[in-house]
């Protein structure tokens, strides 16, 4: 059985500074991504999520205190979609997709993510239809 984790990174997350990340959490996100270096930080349930942009897309990933990967999600264009999910999208909902991402649970885990209309269309890697949730 699959277990899809959808991240809602945005809500009740509040910013703060570097110096406030555990050493453990800021040392995980360095090691993964030694190139990047304007990286907003916040607060999320707990977790530390790391934010960042390249090339005019958000990237984000998740941290526990001990820096554990909790989870990422980065935004694509939705031109990067497999065939498959926009043709999904069109015959099922009658949506081009606009927004899109690639989401990677804490088990790596990945699936990509369509918003639109309020509501998150999930799919599996290979671009199979998972599951409608509530957008981030």
């Amino acid at each position: 059985m699959m277990v899809v984790t959808v991240f809602a990174f945005q809500v009740n997350a509040q910013n703060m500074p570097g110096s406030k990340v555990p050493k453990e959490a800021k040392m995980a996100f360095e090691k993964a991504h030694p190139a990047v270096k304007n990286v907003t930080w916040e607060s999320e349930r707990g977790n530390f999520e790391a934010n960042w942009r390249v090339a005019g897309f958000d990237h984000s990933e998740l941290y526990t205190r001990k820096g554990v990967f909790a989870g990422s999600e980065i935004d694509i264009n939705p031109s990067q979609l497999p065939v498959s999910v926009n043709e999904y999208m069109l015959k099922h909902y009658r949506i081009k997709a606009k927004e899109a991402s690639v989401n990677e649970d804490t088990n790596h885990v990945k699936t990509y993510e369509v918003d639109a209309k309020g509501k998150a269309y999930i799919f599996d890697s290979n671009g199979k239809f998972l599951k409608v949730g509530e957008d981030d």
